[in-house]
């Protein structure tokens, strides 16, 4: 129970679509020096067989799992590209609707794969809640999916000798909202694709942390924790 010392625990969303390794370290770290005072009010994943589910399931998290499937075949697209504009938007709106519910301070993406419309990013943004995501590039450098694999063929053709993770607030623009913190990443030594893989996401563990905890100081205080 918070008392006029003692805040009430910053309530956390987790939106993720894989293993859900990031979202560990966000369950790890609830209520230790690295994210003080804080609960996952529910993680909320767009695939059914995601294994973050069962690591939050594993932890007394709420999970729920908001798939697109239904809304593509509400909404079919019937032109070349295929984008499914419409249904994107109808899953956006009921993914604010359910989130929304929960009255979080903050949403984390934590490898969550989809782009997010402003059907989801308007009403969130209204009732104040920061969203935030981890992305494996540095600013303004890799934009979009397949970063990993597009810095590790850049470094094996001679162009690049170092890429980097960032947590970044979500905007309606790819990748492009206002940075939080991020670190570079050397790739000098790296003799495989896994290799990478495996500093990048040594990286994502920490910075998604520090840059939840940072947002949540931020909301607490006014000012975002050092």
């Amino acid at each position: 129970m918070a008392t006029d010392s003692t805040p009430a625990p910053a309530r956390i969303t987790v939106l993720i679509s894989g293993t859900g390794s990031n979202l560990q370290a966000i369950i790890d770290s609830r209520n230790t020096a690295a994210l003080p005072n804080t609960v996952i009010v529910r993680v909320v994943s767009d695939r059914k067989d995601a294994y973050g589910l069962k690591r939050a399931e594993e932890n007394g998290v709420p999970t729920t799992y908001h798939g697109i499937l239904p809304y593509k075949k509400k909404y079919p697209d019937d032109s070349s590209e295929k984008k499914f504009e419409e249904a994107r938007r109808a899953y956006d709106s009921d993914l604010a609707k359910l989130i929304l519910i929960d009255r979080p301070d903050i949403v984390v993406c934590a490898g969550f794969m989809r782009i997010l419309t402003t059907e989801f990013l308007n009403p969130v943004k209204e009732s104040s809640i920061p969203i935030i995501n981890l992305h494996p590039s540095l600013h303004g450098d890799l934009i979009g999916a397949g970063c990993i694999k597009r810095a590790w063929k850049e470094f094996e053709e001679g162009k690049r000798k170092k890429t980097g993770v960032m947590v970044h607030y979500v905007i309606a623009e790819v990748d492009m909202g206002e940075m939080i913190l991020q670190q570079e990443v050397e790739m000098e030594g790296c003799v495989t694709l896994e290799e990478l893989e495996g500093r990048i996401h040594g990286v994502e563990h920490g910075l998604i942390v520090e840059g939840t905890r940072r947002v949540v100081e931020k909301g607490r205080t006014g000012k975002e924790g050092a």
